[in-house]
């Protein structure tokens, strides 16, 4: 089931690197380009927890901070879906959670990538970083993970049931 596993991951990660990279671009949509990236680590850290969240937001990162056309400073993507993958796995953990409140938090962090990410740029004087954008870049970015985070979580989340069964329950009988 590793293998499987893996395999699942990193067919996840190729395919929103892909269409983040080549096809929403093309769309002309106000603000951000959506962050398929972002939304896929963090529906895996959401099904697969906190560790499996930061693993992927490493491997995607670091793709993202290497496919062309790569400028930036390298390892800034890397780190930030780190943090917010492995945030993800904590905020998933909880087992009943409405679908509303689970898209609405998967928004949130998918926002709070561009202000750390600006953060992050302007301590180590990244020249992309702009301040003037953070703003609009956030409340687009948010936005669109909303959407996007309400097809993405339950795809992603029965993809991993399907590599990764859980376990039976036994429940013990009533006398």
């Amino acid at each position: 089931m590793a293998w499987a596993r893996a395999g699942l991951l990193a067919l996840l990660v190729l395919t929103a690197l892909l269409l983040q990279l080549t096809a929403l671009p093309l769309l002309g949509l106000p603000g951000a380009v959506p962050d398929v990236l972002t939304v896929t680590v963090l529906a895996v850290g959401w099904v697969g927890g906190p560790v499996r969240g930061a693993a992927v937001g490493f491997a995607a990162g670091l793709a993202l901070d290497l496919v062309p056309p790569a400028d930036g400073v390298l390892g800034l993507s890397a780190v930030m879906l780190v943090v917010v993958g492995y945030f993800a796995g904590l905020l998933g953990a909880a087992e009943d959670r409405p679908a509303l409140v689970t898209v609405t938090l998967v928004g949130l962090l998918a926002g709070s990538v561009v202000v750390g990410t600006a953060v992050v740029g302007t301590i180590v004087s990244d020249p992309r970083t702009s301040w003037d954008r953070v703003a609009g870049l956030t409340l687009s970015q948010t936005a669109y993970a909303v959407v996007l985070a309400a097809f993405v979580v339950p795809l992603v989340g029965a993809l991993w049931r399907r590599v990764d069964p859980p376990a039976p329950r036994y429940e013990v009988g009533r006398a």
